[in-house]
């Protein structure tokens, strides 16, 4: 397992060099598959209603998986947000044996295809599933653990806060601290506000603070955003 802060600088890095004028989730989603060195990703919602929806895919095939599980009603990421728990590490036969006809759907002679999914809960409740595909069995690059950390960190990226008191210090008392401190980010990773602001969130869930404290550190200069390493403290 690799260090909280080291990973989140990790997909720091790599959501630098994503197209800028793509949507912050599939920039996400593919920063995600290049550190776990999968072939494609997938954020999924909704599941607490009928109309459960892909919010990006990096490509045709990760599309399909999700599409197939809402066909099929069986799969890893509606497994992962019922058990709230990864689904990771299984090999192909285990997948043929767990869900039977998802496999058979989109198994290909000699290209099986090797499913991750990971509920996306920075705190107490599922906000929607990180799934990632490959088609051998070499498995993630990545720990479960590590995999399921950075599942969670991007969940705070796209979807926000942690909690009510956090985003009241976005909307009042911190709301300035924050737009400075994202200006600043912008500055020096050469990134979009809302990159910058994700960043932001993800920084603070890393390091169990709030957004309102990394803009503090930001703004005060005890803290600076760097391609090399994220968070570095002066």
């Amino acid at each position: 397992m690799e260090d909280h802060p080291v990973l989140l600088s990790h997909l720091t890095r790599v959501l630098a060099t994503t197209e800028p004028r793509a949507p912050l989730p599939l920039r996400l989603c593919i920063a995600f598959a290049e550190i776990v060195k999968a072939q494609g990703a997938a954020i999924t919602i909704g599941y607490a209603a009928p109309d459960r929806a892909t919010l990006c895919a990096t490509d045709v095939l990760s599309e399909r998986v999700e599409d197939s599980q809402d066909v099929l009603r069986e799969g890893p990421s509606l497994d992962a947000f019922r058990t709230q728990t990864a689904i990771c590490g299984h090999s192909h036969d285990d997948q043929v044996a767990r869900w039977p006809m998802l496999s058979q759907s989109l198994d290909q002679p000699g290209r099986p295809v090797l499913m991750h999914a990971f509920p996306m809960q920075p705190d107490s409740e599922v906000l929607g599933v990180l799934s990632a595909y490959q088609t051998h069995e070499h498995g993630l690059s990545r720990s479960c653990a590590d995999a399921q950390f950075l599942a969670d960190a991007i969940c705070v990226a796209v979807l926000g806060g942690m909690d009510s008191p956090e985003e009241a210090d976005l909307l009042w008392a911190a709301r300035d601290q924050v737009s400075q401190a994202t200006g600043m980010v912008v500055a020096q990773l050469s990134i979009a506000p809302n990159d910058a602001l994700a960043l932001l969130r993800a920084h603070a869930f890393a390091h169990g603070i709030t957004v309102a404290e990394v803009s503090r550190r930001i703004v005060t200069r005890d803290l600076a955003f760097t391609t090399h390493g994220t968070g570095d403290v002066r």
